[in-house]
């Protein structure tokens, strides 16, 4: 379908008038032959000749002037030209100079709030070993905080740097109790899960920078409405489980067709959660190529953050499904 505005902006460039060049006319242009004659063709400029003054009656710039002892003065224009061509001789200013965002920027930042996950994981994970009980506690205090901090990073009108980087440990905090707690019923589950997201995540990057993988509006209406389906599918599952209404147990082990309803589930999370990877890597490299602010660079590394935390949980709970003991 034609774009109504390019054919609009095509039709105006056709109308107008051209010079004999072909160059648009820009306002006032006049041919030569039609231009006014110079009255002083050809003629000596009166005013020209008093010696280092001009017809205003200031120093001419670079004649020798009368000084103290009849030594020249300086007019000053060496020192002008030196600054002119050291400044066009000076490196020109690049994204970092000017506050853009860059790719270094999102790694930089990435680093650090993987960082501070690890480093929350395994004061969880060793809090579990210690106190199971303390441990606990202590997890869903941290879901409803890091729950309470992402919707304040989602929505608030500033990026917050500082809320990014909170969140980070406590909800490193919050997996590694989670780790722990797989680790102690399935021994070896925890490394076999890093290593599969980091799989996916390594996989899910290099299709995306050969242009294998693209987004699209509609990829990113399947993430998005994906995304806000999950979670409140687990918001409700979670407030079943509790209240003892529904055995979600059971339900996750039902089989359609041979294969347990978790699985089933947990590869389109996967899936969802792969798509929201591409989805963010895109807004990366669109915001870098039209130069954000850099402080878009804390929201692109958060976005990314949640979709690996959400690739790694799911695919923690679909290896759980292989390694149940009878």
């Amino acid at each position: 379908m034609a774009n109504p505005v390019m054919n609009s902006i095509v039709k105006d460039w056709s109308t107008q008038s051209t010079t004999p060049a072909g160059y648009p006319e820009m306002p006032g242009y006049q041919p030569a032959s039609q231009q006014a004659q110079n009255p002083y063709a050809g003629a000596t400029n009166p005013y020209g000749a008093q010696q280092g003054v001009d017809y205003s009656g200031q120093p001419v710039y670079g004649t020798a002037q009368a000084g103290t002892g009849g030594s020249p003065v300086s007019s000053g224009y060496e020192e002008q030209m030196a600054s002119y061509e050291a400044m066009m001789n000076a490196p020109a200013a690049d994204a970092v100079d000017r506050g853009m965002m860059t790719f270094d920027d999102v790694v930089v930042k990435s680093i650090m709030c993987f960082g501070l996950l690890l480093v929350g994981a395994v004061a969880g994970w060793m809090t579990g070993i210690v106190a199971m009980g303390v441990a606990m506690v202590l997890f869903f205090a941290s879901c409803a905080v890091t729950l309470g901090l992402a919707i304040f990073i989602q929505f608030s009108k500033k990026i917050r740097p500082g809320a990014i980087v909170t969140y980070s440990l406590i909800e490193g905090f919050s997996l590694g109790v989670i780790s722990y707690t797989f680790e102690a019923y399935f021994p070896g589950i925890v490394i076999s899960a890093v290593l599969a997201t980091l799989v996916v995540i390594g996989t899910t990057l290099a299709a995306f920078m050969m242009g294998f993988v693209r987004n699209s509006s509609t990829l990113t209406r399947v993430a998005g409405i994906g995304s806000i389906a999950f979670f409140f599918y687990y918001l409700v599952t979670f407030a079943l489980s509790v209240t003892g209404l529904v055995d979600m147990t059971a339900v996750n082990n039902a089989k359609i067709f041979g294969i347990p309803l978790g699985i089933i589930i947990g590869v389109l999370a996967v899936f969802i959660g792969v798509l929201c990877l591409v989805r963010d890597f895109d807004a990366v490299k669109v915001g870098v190529a039209n130069n954000v602010p850099e402080k878009y660079s804390w929201l692109c590394t958060f976005a990314i953050m949640t979709d690996v935390i959400w690739i790694y949980l799911e695919i923690l709970k679909i290896l759980s499904y292989f390694m149940r003991r009878d």
